[in-house]
């Protein structure tokens, strides 16, 4: 499985994903006479995957030929903001969270933490995915569990609407082939 395939395994826990064409940055490029880029045209203003393709603006990742680039820069500082931004988000709504900046196994970044849960950010081929995890150095039963249980969709439903309300939409997991439902701004969800 690529790292696409994000899922969850406990019983409280889920994710949401966010596509990277909502995250990625692509610039102008600037080309000499003899046609070969030069570098970026910083007076063109950036923009995302997704903006190019709904602007009709084609982009080619191998190509010379391409009129927008990738910017590599520019894209991790977009994802930086982005855990900033759900950090302050969550944690707004849930002052139990408390921002932490730890590795749960090699691939996700967890970002947010409380006396039973933690959120998590993964990086996936195509999306950023969203988890809300169990933790796994508390007791995990009696009423601990009985707490988990109360609060987890809370949680979710939160991590859901912080990507709504920054990027317009989120992606629920529907399995471990990443099929599920595309949440829009405006839906009634």
């Amino acid at each position: 499985m690529g790292r696409g395939n994000v899922c969850t395994h406990n019983e409280y826990e889920g994710l949401y994903y966010l596509d990277h064409d909502l995250l990625d940055i692509y610039r102008k490029v600037e080309r000499c006479d003899c046609g070969h880029v030069v570098g970026f045209d910083y007076d063109e203003d950036p923009r995302t995957a997704q903006e190019l393709s709904t602007a009709g603006i084609q982009y080619d990742y191998d190509s010379d030929r391409a009129d927008w680039s990738y910017d590599e820069d520019d894209s991790r500082q977009n994802w930086r903001d982005m855990i900033a931004y759900m950090r302050g988000a969550l944690t707004k709504r849930f002052p139990s969270f408390k921002s932490v900046n730890t590795w749960r196994g090699c691939d996700q970044n967890v970002v947010l933490r409380s006396g039973l849960f933690e959120i998590a950010v993964v990086d996936g081929d195509w999306c950023a995915a969203w988890c809300l995890l169990e933790r796994t150095d508390v007791d995990d039963t009696g009423s601990y569990r009985a707490l988990m249980r109360r609060h987890y969709m809370t949680y979710l439903d939160a991590i859901k609407k912080a990507l709504i309300d920054g990027w317009g939409e989120a992606i629920g997991y529907g399995g471990a082939w990443v099929s599920g439902r595309r949440y829009m701004r405006g839906d009634v969800a």
